[in-house]
């Protein structure tokens, strides 16, 4: 009677790893996930037996295989947590953890060591513990709470609902997963029937729905599909914008001498000749600027996954000159935009695309302010301020009232008409900003000027050495703070 549990488990189980790797596919997530489950399904599926044999040869045996599985399940579930979070970081804990599993199976395998022998209860035969299992017990509290701490610390750090509730529903899943440690105090001599596997179940299953109702996986498939079917028609776009911008000076040089010889009729209206010699140049910029926008996309959804240690230094001018040349201006736009002089050797430590990626935010939504408002300018300073790189970019345009000005960083909120924007774009540069270890502040004097100011940290710096150094979470400041950390 007491085996049917541990059976109905192990099935159940079984039926988890197969739903998640037939509805998600093989992927950083799903595999530790598979992991988990086929660990608990042959250690509870041995259960099931050692329960209900009473054949003392066999029952040892039973023991040792079921709890080799067992000695690897607190690992596996470490390893989910760790692609959860995207702490990618972890990977030398994560090894010398399964190098410390691997230790205890072979220790297990040809000793008493770990597991020294069983003990006879009302429900059947159970695990008696040996000298070392006090290791086992200790590496899955230690992985326990290790993996809450990297949960709360990814939840802290991002804005998304959906990934904060799905964090949520992971942390919630550990809770429940550390009531099974009870089922240790079996191996000790406590006389009880060891629920823990309904704890795992319930804890499991949670993940399991998380999994595939939320996608985790799902956004980064799809952004990388998206962005690979939309690059290939742009880079064609952009070479044919190319080719024609080579030909079109030749055959406008004919039609017009045909058109001097009376061999045609000029059907051009008045300044179309001049407005069609700089066609391809506008196509091309118009190509780049949406590359760049899908890029920004892409680059949204893998924001949470960055791999601090991997930071380097980039100069602050080389981004802001690759963001003036990228951005598409309209006619006359450049001119509004005013570069003080930038130190070349002024840098930050973190990533120059997604900073390239905030000040095209930032230089789109200070040139709609000035259309806005009929008129203004954009100056962009940069300057060393405590142990931060300063990038401050000022608009001359309406302003932004002080009932909006809390607001402004939120997601989907925008001020914009209907089409113009969709709220995303300062939300971006404040998760980007986030992520490098820095923060975006803003100003604003209404009828007077518009000031951003994105603060990244410099190599070598406090904020710089805390990034490499642990997963701790950015700080977040407001204007007039001390930022020198």
């Amino acid at each position: 009677m007491y085996s049917i549990l541990p059976a109905f488990v192990s099935a159940l189980f079984l039926g988890f790893g197969v739903y998640v790797l037939l509805t998600e596919g093989v992927s950083r997530l799903s595999v530790p996930f598979a992991l988990m489950c086929a660990t608990t399904f042959v250690w509870q599926g041995t259960w099931a037996f050692l329960f209900q044999t009473a054949d003392t040869e066999l029952a040892d045996i039973l023991v040792k295989f079921g709890y080799l599985f067992i000695l690897f399940l607190p690992t596996t579930y470490y390893h989910f947590n760790i692609e959860v979070s995207a702490r990618r970081g972890e990977r030398p804990f994560l090894l010398a953890s399964y190098g410390l599993s691997v230790v205890l199976a072979m220790l297990l395998i040809v000793s008493d060591e770990v597991v020294a022998g069983y003990g006879t209860f009302f429900f059947g035969k159970y695990p008696h513990a040996g000298l070392l299992h006090p290791v086992h017990v200790a590496q899955t509290v230690l992985l326990a709470l290790r993996s809450g701490w990297l949960l709360f610390v990814a939840r802290g750090q991002t804005q998304a609902h959906d990934r904060r509730r799905l964090l949520d529903l992971c942390l919630l899943s550990l809770a429940i997963y550390g009531v099974a440690a009870s089922d240790y105090a079996v191996n000790y001599g406590v006389a009880f029937y060891p629920v823990g596997a309904v704890f795992i179940a319930v804890s499991l299953g949670i993940l399991a729905v998380t999994i595939v109702r939320y996608g985790l996986m799902r956004p980064y498939l799809i952004a990388a599909t998206v962005a690979h079917e939309v690059a290939t028609p742009l880079a064609a776009i952009g070479m044919h914008a190319e080719e024609i911008g080579n030909v079109l000076p030749e055959l406008m040089r004919g039609y017009q001498l045909a058109v001097q010889h009376q061999l045609c009729v000029d059907g051009l209206y008045p300044g179309q000749s001049e407005r069609l010699s700089s066609l391809a140049t506008s196509i091309r910029r118009q190509v780049d600027s949406t590359s760049t926008v899908v890029e920004m996309s892409l680059a949204s959804f893998t924001l949470d996954r960055l791999d601090r240690r991997s930071f380097e230094a980039y100069p602050i001018r080389s981004c802001v000159n690759a963001a003036l040349e990228r951005f598409p201006f309209r006619a006359g736009e450049r001119e509004l935009v005013r570069v003080q002089p930038i130190d070349p050797q002024r840098c930050f430590s973190g990533s120059d695309s997604l900073v390239v990626f905030v000040l095209f935010n930032l230089l789109k939504n200070a040139l709609y302010a000035i259309h806005a408002g009929g008129g203004g300018r954009v100056e962009i300073d940069t300057a060393s301020e405590g142990g931060y790189c300063v990038l401050r970019f000022t608009d001359t345009g309406p302003g932004i009232s002080a009932e909006v000005l809390p607001r402004i960083f939120e997601p989907f909120y925008s001020t914009k008409s209907h089409g113009k924007g969709s709220g995303m774009g300062l939300a971006f540069c404040r998760r980007v900003a986030d992520a490098l270890g820095g923060a975006i502040d803003c100003e604003s004097v209404p009828d007077v000027a518009t000031t951003f100011t994105l603060y990244l940290p410099e190599p070598g710096s406090a904020a710089d050495r805390a990034l490499h150094d642990g997963p701790g979470k950015p700080r977040r400041w407001t204007a007039g703070q001390d930022y020198a950390g």
